[in-house]
């Protein structure tokens, strides 16, 4: 009788303590994209669900964000991953550019980058005839569409205007009207002949560039050498193609010349490293999956994914790349 109470008891500590390890090693994180509609909600969807099935315990929640208030947003806790741009992160990092007077992003750290680099379009509907330049300097009248306020892409626009010596307010004293919204609202509003010019980044093929496609004839149009340089030299944007055959309604098998940002995962220093560990390496051994998640994604390499750092990469992420024998520090 003594023995079987004795292994009764043994059983007993034996299922709690295996209780309290499964309740240890559950975890639940929010995990920001970017607007409804757009490559990176779709991309933070997709992989979200990745990471549930190869991290046991592991329950991730994808909720829209944006480039720029993603890097705040994981700063302050409300966000355990994020996705982010190189430059925007950098810069939320050192409180400098967009978000100079803010205190600086000091847990920001970084577990990949190029997690499916994001191109911008420019896109103008058929009947239109001015080229960027002749737009923004001549251009009265206009109806034009793009991200969210806030949004990376949108703070990208309010550059392009500087570029050419221009706010939204010295433009609509011009009769310009200005549709700032969620990519699929851009994409409907050009669909119904409300706005004849848009500019926004989406990773390759953005969904609300197919779905204006789907309704009203336009083109990609090349982002001038100008601009290309401008950007290149105030904000360390890099440049790259729209590959031809992306969107045939849009520019047929043409290459299309853009401006590229280069999309960094992000999380914070309080995620534990074991978290982030077990994050980074469900990722890279299931590299071949994410592009059935996002065609952009069809380029991750983790052999890659550190060589630039934006911000420091978190230990956990750096313990699965030193393992692999992909960074040393």
């Amino acid at each position: 009788m003594l023995k079987r109470i004795i292994a009764g008891f043994a059983l007993a500590a034996v299922v709690a303590t295996g209780a309290m390890v499964a309740q240890a090693s559950a975890q639940t994180i929010e995990w920001r994209g970017g607007s409804i509609g757009g490559g990176w909600y779709t991309i933070v969807s997709g992989a979200a669900k990745l990471l549930e099935d190869k991290v046991p315990g592991l329950t991730v929640k994808a909720v829209p964000g944006g480039g720029a208030a993603n890097p705040v947003a994981v700063q302050q806790g409300q966000a355990q991953l994020a996705l982010s741009i190189d430059i925007f992160a950098a810069m939320a990092a050192g409180a400098t550019g967009t978000y100079q007077g803010r205190p600086a992003a000091d847990k920001l750290r970084m577990i990949g980058q190029s997690f499916g680099d994001t191109p911008y379009h420019f896109i103008r509907a058929s009947g239109q005839t001015m080229d960027m330049a002749t737009l923004f300097r001549e251009g009265r009248n206009i109806r034009f569409g793009g991200a969210n306020n806030g949004a990376t892409d949108e703070i990208a626009l309010r550059w392009l205007l500087a570029h050419y010596g221009h706010t939204y307010d010295s433009l609509r004293a011009r009769g310009w009207r200005f549709t700032l919204a969620a990519y699929a609202d851009v994409a409907a509003a050009y669909r119904d002949n409300q706005i004849d010019y848009a500019f926004f980044a989406l990773g390759l093929p953005g969904s609300a560039v197919i779905d204006m496609a789907t309704g009203r004839d336009g083109e990609l149009l090349d982002i001038p050498q100008d601009v290309l340089d401008g950007f290149k030299q105030r904000y360390g944007m890099g440049s790259g193609v729209i590959p031809g055959g992306t969107y045939p309604r849009f520019h047929g098998t043409r290459d299309v010349r853009t401006l590229v940002m280069a999309t960094t995962l992000v999380t914070s220093s309080d995620v534990a490293e074991d978290v982030v560990y077990r994050i980074t390496k469900a990722i890279c051994e299931n590299v071949a999956d994410l592009p059935r998640i996002h065609g952009s994604l069809k380029d991750y390499r983790c052999e890659t994914a550190v060589l630039s750092r934006p911000v420091p990469v978190h230990p956990g992420a750096l313990r699965y790349y030193r393992e692999r024998g992909i960074a040393q520090n």
